[in-house]
């Protein structure tokens, strides 16, 4: 047991020490921050432009709803936005005038005070400064309408009155999905998704070259002499998760840092109004078993490569198969419940990203959740048994041969070293 725990040391100790961990670190920290608060940062360069005032000019060619554009143009000297009626010029002039930089938009109005019609030029892509102006157009003309009809406020307040509406399930003891507990599930899936796939792709590579680097300087032969290649491969797996640990953590506590610059509270995204917190449960301990599902093959895979220039193309299967859980779940968030989706849960290196899906958009029953939970740990305790059988063996082998012949070969060492 001190032999496990003096190479998981030396495992995450080494790995956390080293600058380029250190250095990728804090760059991802650092990017971190600034997306939480990438607004801000903006709104800070372009402060000065988004406080200007744009001025909006008015062509009235309306039949009977001139009060609509009189309004415009009186009541909204604390607006981002000055409206200014054109008088005696053309809608042709106007945007002329537009075009030399005397007006930001130009807003041409016709039809009747009952059906009018707006039309705004300019703008471009600023699709706020559009929503805006016809909200301000769309309220004057309600307010205008509304004391055409000498409607009161009272009359008014009930008309707009939002009705009282409710969902309820058809099944007694049923759930409703709601719109923002999907948004929060589906945040969770592709957030378990982006690690298992950061797990696989950064550590998989980091733990199959963390044996290759030892093979290559014949260091390994020391410590099979004295270390049983079993606990040996366990101890890596374990130091380099205390590692990936190490990043999550840092990651998170850049995601709080930039919150709290930004003005965020951090209560909300820690209540379950933001994040579903069992669901989250539920990631971390697939998360927890992904890992080890795929580390145990990761160093299987570096245990059979002599040269750390081989671990790249020795760990490719594995990188396909997390593409591929990927672009399932982007696939199956829209359909969760499709029978491909069902099936593909089934398979062991689907299974952490597929059934974290299918628990958050509320499309398995607990009976399922249970069988693929045991599915996973006993594919888990499979694969590592026989990934620790060959690199038992494998870890003695050099010289370059094809996958299927190293496992053979790697097999038939660990049989003579029993």
């Amino acid at each position: 047991m001190n032999n496990f725990w003096t190479i998981v040391g030396h495992t995450a100790g080494s790995r956390l020490k080293a600058k380029s961990f250190i250095i990728s670190t804090v760059v991802i920290m650092a990017i971190v921050i600034i997306a939480t608060n990438l607004s801000s940062i903006i709104s800070a360069f372009s402060g000065d432009e988004e406080n200007e005032v744009q001025q909006v000019a008015i062509i009235d060619e309306t039949e009977n709803a001139g009060d609509v554009a009189t309004i415009l143009a009186t009541t909204h000297e604390e607006s981002l936005y000055s409206f200014s009626v054109v008088e005696d010029a053309s809608l042709k002039a106007t945007l002329e005038s537009a075009r030399d930089g005397d007006y930001d938009y130009v807003l041409h109005l016709n039809g009747s005070q009952s059906e009018l019609n707006a039309t705004l030029y300019g703008g471009g892509d600023d699709y706020e400064a559009v929503a805006a102006i016809e909200q301000e157009v769309q309220r004057v003309k309600e307010a205008v309408l509304t004391s055409a009809l000498n409607l009161s406020e009272s009359d008014l307040a009930a008309i707009f009155e939002p009705i009282s509406f409710a969902q309820e399930p058809l099944e007694e003891g049923g759930a409703i999905e709601t719109e923002e507990s999907q948004m929060q599930a589906s945040f969770t899936v592709l957030g378990v998704t982006y690690v298992l796939f950061f797990i696989i792709v950064s550590f998989g590579v980091m733990i199959a070259t963390e044996v290759a680097v030892e093979k290559s300087s014949r260091v390994m032969e020391l410590i099979v002499s004295s270390v049983n290649p079993v606990v040996q491969m366990f101890g890596k797996l374990v130091g380099i998760g205390l590692v990936g640990i190490v990043n999550m953590v840092a990651i998170g506590a850049a995601l709080v840092i930039g919150m709290l610059v930004g003005g965020n509270e951090i209560g909300e995204l820690l209540s379950g109004d933001f994040i579903d917190m069992s669901l989250l449960g539920y990631a971390f301990f697939l998360t927890i078993l992904g890992y080890f599902l795929f580390g145990g093959v990761a160093a299987t895979l570096g245990a059979l490569v002599s040269r750390t220039e081989d671990v790249n193309s020795s760990i490719q299967p594995l990188t396909f198969i997390a593409m591929a859980g990927f672009f399932i779940v982007s696939f199956g968030l829209s359909t969760p419940d499709a029978p491909f989706i069902t099936v593909a849960s089934y398979i062991p290196f689907f299974t952490p990203q597929l059934l974290t899906m299918r628990i958050g958009m509320g499309v398995i029953a607990g009976w399922e959740i249970a069988l693929l939970f045991a599915l996973l740990i006993a594919s888990v305790v499979a694969v590592n048994i026989l990934a620790a059988r060959v690199y038992k063996g494998g870890v003695l082998m050099y010289g370059k041969v094809s996958m299927k012949e190293g496992i053979k070969q790697a097999l038939a060492l660990s049989k003579k070293e029993k």
